[in-house]
């Protein structure tokens, strides 16, 4: 009797898993993650510093940045009227393995339609970094009359 044995695609079946074990691992060996857990949920939930969200609506820019390795005073934010940068550095520090010293820098550049004078920021106590820029007001259309010549 023949018996037929289907091989698994590699990019159709294996690959994914490779990648999922890749990341997982990953995940649990990286200093930059942060885990957490409620006490009665076993889910670790994982979040990576630096990482950041962008939201641009109609009525605002913002920017949400995870810092939690960093004060407030280790902060600096900077802008002009085309970009935001955000600086964090801590100097050389003691932990349980050692000596480690940080740093980042993310730059986000602004909408045209934002006014750059209405930037603002906070900190909680997590360490997440919240930006707001609000936008332009609109000037409502406004009618122009329009002569007609005569040639």
């Amino acid at each position: 009797m023949l018996r037929l044995v289907q091989q698994p695609s590699y990019f159709d079946d294996v690959l994914p898993l490779v990648r999922l074990a890749d990341e997982l691992a990953s995940a649990y060996h990286d200093p930059g993650y942060n885990y957490s857990a409620s006490a009665g949920d076993s889910r670790a939930v994982a979040r990576r510093y630096g990482e950041s969200e962008v939201h641009n609506t109609d009525k605002e820019f913002r920017v949400r940045m995870d810092l939690h390795h960093y004060k407030p005073e280790e902060v600096k934010i900077t802008s002009d009227n085309t970009k935001i940068t955000i600086n964090a550095k801590h100097e050389e520090k003691q932990d349980n393995h050692g000596f480690v010293s940080r740093e980042i820098t993310r730059i986000y550049k602004l909408p045209e339609d934002v006014d750059p004078s209405s930037v603002s920021s906070t900190m909680n106590s997590n360490g997440i970094l919240n930006i707001k820029v609000q936008k332009k007001a609109l000037e409502p259309p406004k009618e122009t009359a329009i002569p007609v010549t005569f040639k």
